[in-house]
């Protein structure tokens, strides 16, 4: 019984969020402990103002009533000093609240990133773009609730109510009762108004989310939409979205609205009973106007700090949730302890199998027990039928994921112990799907190794066959590409990635169907370009077996397995999947109709 009242506590005041939040945060609040510290003596500082006015407003009341001269003569200076010092701790707390949250938005958005990046691929792939934006357009910014103005009030309101309470008390301790008959009511509008603005504050997080991943889907997909005419399909999607998010919104501010309607009904009646009891002590002459002045003055503060900490508290559940979705980001297992770095492989470029099995659902394996020796400086071609496990093949040679059981093995070292600046650097990737980042087309080169010269860049260029187009444009090398390459076409990408991967020097080359795009004729100086590199082992994925005849040892996978090795005139003689996949090949180009055709 007793553990269940306890577990009914924990979730209405929701300790596991205060828990979570300052896990998160603490780390931060120690880093600039002076600062905080700074805001917190300027809050001690408002507290001591505060009494002060309120004595001061009372004192030359009653001097004004009782025509004392003398007294208002110093009294006057003394209140321009007290609004003067009121206004520089103003200042300098507003800055240095100001500094110091940004601060540390600035680090947790630098945390976040470098945690994501450190992630093993096999978790990022499964989160989607939208999530993973709004963690730093929205859940990074909602943390405010939390380490500013609002983590000192919860030590100044409490202060601030102690103080004010103890000088009413010192004034008329039978008005001082009238201000505590409203804690009760105070403190409970603000756990329930609390509770349901993070459950709704939650719901819009998640909103946000699916928008931005929509957006997403729409921006990167702009040509299939136009294609197939999906505009109008997209646009209602997008629109009944926000509509969501709109109706989430007008919930929050409703229940802001109430909350703050019932902490200004209670201040009201808590202020006009006041002072109704106090104009009828100062009739029967039982305190002065002044010491009623200083009385209601001081009422204000009383009831303030009782909703402040009600209004504190629903702050606070708005970020919670924000919180707990960088919490679920941040707790994940890292894969790396650093971010790697490239640095020049002393690798000679030799791969091993041993006996590999991985699979992405722990169901279907994707591997299934292969086994492979790769000498160094050898040309080897992997090919098989579509979902044969050719590139997941390439993303565990790479330690992108780590096999279930077996060893992958670089110059026979396991290459899960190698550094991971070693083991990347060892190799150069051109995928399928080209990626180009925004910015030049220099700039994308010059990422694939630190300090390449410019005569490295164009003679890679021109191995990739991709010189001669760079020439005829207005900026040539200094030709902005676009937002992930839009402004080249696909084999203009590809054959840059294939000159990024050359700069990169890597004694291993693993091409992704990396011709692909290319017609036949920048294919066959790709080819060309590709066979008078050196000394370095190059694994291709192909469906086009032309691509590959020429390959040291052709790998021949089907459902996880290899089930066919050796060279093309060693292979095509053989019954099996290479000959069947080249017979299918030759098929298919018979049976493709030419234009003429087809216009008719």
């Amino acid at each position: 019984m007793i553990k269940k009242k306890w577990n009914t506590f924990k979730n209405m005041f929701l300790i596991e969020d205060i828990r979570r939040t300052f896990a998160l945060l603490g780390p931060y609040l120690l880093k600039y402990k002076r600062s905080y510290i700074s805001l917190f003596l300027i809050m001690l500082s408002q507290i001591l103002l505060t009494i002060g006015f309120a004595w001061f407003f009372g004192t030359i009341t009653d001097a004004a009533v009782q025509n004392e001269t003398d007294k208002l003569k110093w009294l006057l200076p003394f209140g321009l000093g007290l609004l003067s010092i009121s206004l520089a701790t103003t200042y300098f707390y507003t800055y240095l609240e100001s500094v110091t949250i940004n601060k540390v938005k600035l680090e947790l958005k630098e945390q976040v990133l470098k945690h994501l990046l450190l992630l093993p691929v096999k978790k990022t792939s499964n989160m989607r773009t939208g999530d993973l934006m709004t963690h730093f357009t929205n859940d990074v910014n909602c943390i405010e609730g939390v380490i500013g103005s609002n983590l000192l009030y919860l030590i100044q309101l409490p202060l601030t109510f102690a103080a004010v309470s103890v000088y009413m008390f010192i004034i008329n301790w039978q008005m001082a009762l009238i201000g505590f008959t409203v804690i009760p009511l105070a403190i409970a509008i603000g756990a329930v108004f609390g509770i349901l603005l993070r459950n709704n504050s939650r719901k819009m997080f998640t909103q946000i989310s699916d928008i931005n991943s929509t957006l997403n889907e729409i921006f990167q997909g702009l040509s299939v939409i136009r294609s197939f005419l999906l505009e109008k399909k997209m646009s209602q999607k997008q629109n009944s979205q926000n509509q969501d998010l709109f109706t989430l919104e007008m919930k929050n501010t409703k229940l802001r609205g109430f909350f703050y309607i019932g902490g200004e009904a209670i201040t009201s009646i808590t202020y006009i009973t006041g002072l109704c009891l106090g104009a009828y002590f100062v009739s029967k002459s039982m305190i002065t106007v002044g010491s009623l002045l200083t009385f209601v003055t001081l009422m204000q503060h009383l009831i303030s700090p009782l909703t402040g900490l009600a209004g504190i508290w629903g702050s606070f559940q708005s970020s919670a949730s924000a919180v707990e979705r960088l919490s679920n980001i941040l707790n994940e297992e890292i894969e790396l302890n650093h971010l790697p770095e490239y640095v020049p492989s002393k690798i000679k470029g030799s791969i091993q199998l041993k006996n590999i099995t991985f699979s992405y659902d722990q169901q279907k394996k994707s591997i299934d027990n292969m086994t492979l020796d790769i000498p160094a400086g050898q040309t080897v071609a992997i090919v098989g039928p579509s979902g044969a496990g050719k590139s997941t093949l390439f993303h565990l040679i790479q330690g992108f994921y780590q096999p279930d059981s077996g060893m992958v093995t670089l110059d026979h070292n396991p290459a899960e112990l190698l550094p991971p600046s070693v083991a990347r650097s060892s190799f150069a990737y051109v995928a399928q799907e080209t990626f180009l980042f925004s910015g030049t087309i220099k700039d994308n080169l010059l990422l694939a190794r630190p300090n390449i010269s410019n005569q490295e860049l164009v003679t890679a260029a021109k191995q990739a066959n991709i010189h001669n187009f760079i020439m005829t444009l207005p900026n040539q090398y200094d030709t902005e590409v676009g937002e992930r390459g839009v402004r080249l076409s696909g084999g203009q990408k590809q054959r840059l990635s294939i000159a990024r991967a050359i700069l990169k020097n890597a004694p291993i080359l693993l091409l992704d169907e990396a011709t692909s795009a290319l017609d036949s004729e920048s294919e066959l100086f790709v080819k060309e370009a590709l066979a008078a590199i050196k000394n370095k082992t190059t694994l291709i994925i192909a469906h086009r077996l032309s691509t590959i005849q020429h390959a040291d040892l052709i790998v021949v996978m089907d459902e996880g397995k290899i089930v066919q090795m050796g060279r093309h005139e060693e292979l095509i003689t053989q019954e099996g999947l290479y000959r069947k996949l080249s017979h299918l090949t030759f098929k298919a180009k018979e049976k493709l109709p030419s234009l003429k055709a087809i216009s008719q």
